[in-house]
């Protein structure tokens, strides 16, 4: 669904204890890059030693609203962090601004926006983190200038894929 392909450079945000690196450096091979932003250097650390097997991901622990890509995205990949994004509509702009023209930001969940938010409601931590209807999303990024290709959600996940004018 998100459609990577060899040679893609993809960013991967809030990419935890690195969970997705290997799927995203098979898809984009060994002319892809792949560089996993965590805010938590523990979760970096964990992705490190989870995939010390894989070579070519550059992992960075740092705060994705100061980050900076060094050459423009193919793609931004959100998979399990869009609740925990303050805002939003700030967040999408500058997603936006580091993808290609026709680059796409994906956000998902392997799990559905109600489950998403009955976890996130038993927990002090982040029981103010709420996954949004994907019509509501949908509706933001197209706000913000992207296209929508797919916006689905159902009992099992949570999927967007806007891209970038042209």
């Amino acid at each position: 669904m998100a459609a990577l392909g060899e040679g893609d450079t993809v960013l991967d945000v809030g990419c935890g204890t690195g969970v997705l690196s290997p799927f995203l450096k098979k898809a984009v091979g060994d002319t892809g890059q792949i560089t996993a932003i965590d805010f938590a250097a523990k979760m970096i650390a964990r992705a490190i030693d989870n995939n010390k097997h894989v070579a070519g991901i550059n992992y960075i622990t740092g705060d994705i609203n100061k980050f900076k890509a060094e050459t423009p995205l193919d793609k931004i990949i959100c998979l399990n962090f869009f609740p925990h994004i303050s805002d939003k509509p700030a967040f999408a702009e500058k997603m936006k601004a580091m993808l290609k023209q026709g680059g796409a930001l994906i956000i998902m969940h392997d799990i559905s926006r109600k489950a998403v938010n009955s976890l996130h409601a038993s927990s002090t931590a982040v029981k103010d983190d709420v996954l949004p209807d994907v019509n509501l999303v949908a509706a933001m990024l197209q706000s913000a200038g992207y296209s929508i290709l797919n916006a689905m959600e159902n009992d099992e996940l949570y999927f967007i894929k806007a891209v970038k004018g042209k």
